[in-house]
């Protein structure tokens, strides 16, 4: 049975594709972008959060991880990171939910099992969403968890950045019927900003539109970062030379990724800010009138 690391399952989620959406988080991206609001998602293994907050001291944590790499320090508990294992045993006794184990191994059944659950709620235009982390990072356990739910007349979306193995992304088409793709930033801009070139995540996205696939294409929006003319002009460019692309959706960075990175013990991303109202109000009615494409935010 196929099997994937998956960080979590968001149900009764609005706004990852149509309608009333189950999101299935994928764990691991090959994206190192610098606003990422998903720290649980880029490494490709289980993770110990700490919400240090929450401690009260109680030591039974210290007394579960064979590893010693926990403390109780001023009253609260501190890992040493260097030696942790993300066992997890450290999570399975906590009394107040300090320490999680972020990520599980799941099969394609076990997923199916929630997504399932909440089929009353899709109606005709909700369904699963893989997202992550990367979809296409896991590509063979994303692939499978599209037939099954496909197979059982659940629409379904992929959220992916597009960056991964072309071949990977045409095994997904027929079985999707919404891809949620990114456009993080300019070309001259986007290693320095994510760690990778756009130079196959262009390709990929051409090589979709070439399949008729449904495609909303998602680009996140932070002052300082990748606001740009440069960044207007690929937008525009790509809508109207992809008729795959329906809609460009604007989406304003928000900084609840920054709490995310500490509770992992990962250094602290900087603080961005977000777009007013007005500025994204203008690159909307710029971006439609040029690209010919229904644009929002």
């Amino acid at each position: 049975m196929t099997s994937g690391c998956v960080f979590n399952i968001q149900r009764f989620s609005t706004d990852d594709g149509a309608g009333i959406r189950t999101c299935v988080f994928l764990k691991g991206c090959p994206l190192r972008c610098a606003w990422c609001h998903n720290a649980e998602g880029l490494s490709f293994s289980p993770e110990i959060a700490c919400y240090e907050r929450n401690c009260i001291g109680c030591g039974a944590c210290v007394l579960a991880c064979e590893q010693n790499a926990l403390s109780i320090e001023n009253g609260r508990v501190a890992i040493d990171r260097t030696k942790c294992i993300s066992c997890g045993k450290c999570a399975q006794v906590c009394p107040t939910e300090t320490l999680l184990k972020i990520g599980k191994n799941m099969t394609v059944d076990e997923v199916m099992h929630t997504v399932r659950r909440d089929r009353i709620f899709y109606g005709d235009n909700g369904g699963m969403t893989i997202t992550g982390g990367e979809p296409l990072a896991q590509a063979k356990f994303a692939l499978s968890l599209a037939k099954a739910a496909k197979k059982e007349g659940i629409s379904v979306a992929v959220e992916t950045s597009g960056h991964g193995k072309t071949e990977d992304l045409l095994a997904l088409a027929p079985f999707c019927d919404l891809f949620l793709f990114d456009c993080k930033a300019s070309s001259n801009d986007h290693k320095k900003l994510t760690g990778v070139s756009d130079k196959v995540i262009v390709k990929n996205l051409n090589a979709l539109g070439e399949t008729g696939a449904s495609v909303i294409l998602r680009c996140p929006m932070i002052e300082g970062a990748n606001i740009n003319d440069g960044f207007v002009q690929k937008i525009i460019k790509l809508s109207m030379a992809t008729a795959a692309i329906k809609k460009i959706q604007l989406m304003p960075y928000h900084a609840t990724g920054l709490d995310k990175s500490a509770i992992l013990g990962k250094t602290q991303q900087r603080r961005y800010v977000t777009p007013s109202e007005e500025s994204l109000l203008r690159l909307v009615k710029e971006i439609e009138l040029k690209s010919g494409k229904h644009c929002f935010f």
